[in-house]
């Protein structure tokens, strides 16, 4: 029994979820093997993902790989950031060049500003509520250059709680510890998959922890620096299961 880990923008929906990819995922699930998604968006997507893959797949891992349910929805493990004041990080955030943040905890999300936001957001870091801990913060910046700064002032202030995770010009803001590498391999032991027999493919950096660590797919569109890191490079996550059904 084998388990694929799928990176989902850019890689499982890279192209759309066609007919094709869906039967592909149908006949690895029917060989005897695992298939989920694990994904740095939050749990809050676990509904669409159900509308588009329907009951072909096993788990979601949403926030990087901290937060994972079954298929149905039902709690597998959870990972939660404690040890920062929230509402500190977020301002931080801002004045590093962000122009908002994502906030997840829970199945909750909100958007948090400055005042020059206001109208886009759900709250400005004044009225944002008291959290005790959050799942993931996610921040846009203008490009992959600003990001990269960005990851580096965040390590160096909060790099003993926190562990962020660029994405082209997303950067995601896991609990320290917590990446994609580290869920799936607590999925694989959750489903008696041998470490031997994970299988990961993603598009960038974020992905790099799972890709790196197991037997690691980068997808041909992806970032040259994954592809680099990656055993292979697929045109699809079709084309890998192909090739994985037939070796």
């Amino acid at each position: 029994m084998k388990l694929i880990g799928s990176d989902y923008d850019g890689t499982l929906n890279h192209g759309g979820i066609d007919q094709e990819k869906l039967d592909a995922i149908r006949r690895w699930r029917q060989a005897g093997n695992i298939f989920g998604v694990v994904s740095g968006r939050g749990p809050d997507f676990l509904a669409e993902l159900q509308e588009k893959l329907g009951d072909n797949f096993d788990f979601y891992a949403s926030c990087n790989g901290g937060v994972a349910v079954d298929a149905k929805g039902n709690p597998l493990f959870n990972y939660r950031c404690e040890g920062v004041d929230a509402r500190a990080f977020v301002a931080d955030l801002l004045e590093w060049g962000a122009p908002f943040a994502y906030v997840n905890w829970d199945d909750a999300c909100i958007m948090v500003g400055n005042a020059a936001t206001t109208e886009q957001v759900d709250y400005t870091v004044e009225d944002m509520p008291d959290l005790p801990y959050f799942h993931k913060m996610a921040v846009f910046l203008p490009g992959p250059d600003e990001a990269g700064a960005l990851v580096d002032k965040v390590r160096e202030k909060y790099g003993d709680r926190v562990n962020p995770l660029q994405n082209w010009w997303c950067v995601d803001i896991a609990p320290y510890g917590v990446d994609k590498a580290m869920g799936l391999r607590r999925l694989a032991a959750h489903f008696g998959v041998a470490e031997g027999d994970i299988i990961a493919v993603g598009d960038n950096l974020n992905d790099a922890a799972m890709v790196g660590a197991f037997r690691g797919y980068a997808m041909a569109q992806g970032s040259e620096e994954l592809k680099t890191i990656a055993a292979f490079v697929t045109e699809s996550v079709t084309d890998l299961i192909n090739k994985e059904l037939a070796d």
